[in-house]
């Protein structure tokens, strides 16, 4: 199963934005005719950041991939110098969904996932995932864990979202 993050409400909120600036530097524009050209310089370097903000994220939607194979559970980044984290099955200890306000609003959560030789909190975490692909993502990672020898069992933390 392959999984990339959900960027369009990222995209959507920054329009939003690039919209509301624009409006309040026409506004203040007109109202302030002595200070315009300030005023619509600002507004335009805003209007660039916003047009780099929606570039990165297509740029990681892109090269962005969560995969989960019958063994492993693998996170593929990066361009120049492409990265890859790999988690194998058995040794996942933990899962665990984060939503944020954002992602209940627009239907989309992180996926967390620990191992016993974690150096840090969460070994790979699947952000920005689709509520849909969520849910079939941990299906599967819970039947494929069901499969394995009955040598180690995952616990789940009780926060987490069906």
């Amino acid at each position: 199963m392959t999984i990339k993050p959900k960027i369009e409400p990222y995209i959507i909120l920054t329009i939003v934005a690039a919209v509301i600036v624009v409006i309040i530097s026409a506004v203040l524009a007109a109202m302030y005719t002595d200070y315009s050209y300030p005023i619509l310089l600002i507004a335009a370097l805003f209007i660039l950041l916003f047009v780099f903000m929606i570039i990165q994220q297509f740029y990681r939607r892109m090269y962005t991939t969560y995969e989960i194979t019958d063994l492993d559970v693998v996170w593929k980044f990066g361009v120049f110098a492409p990265d890859e984290h790999l988690v194998p099955i058995s040794e996942i200890t933990n899962m665990k969904v984060d939503r944020s306000l954002l992602g209940i609003i627009f239907g989309f959560a992180d996926l967390q996932f620990d191992t016993a030789s974690a150096k840090i909190a969460f070994e790979i975490t699947m952000k920005d995932i689709d509520a849909e692909q969520l849910k079939k993502a941990l299906e599967l990672i819970r039947s494929l864990r069901r499969e394995m020898p009955q040598g180690s069992k995952m616990r789940t933390e009780p926060n987490q979202a069906q």
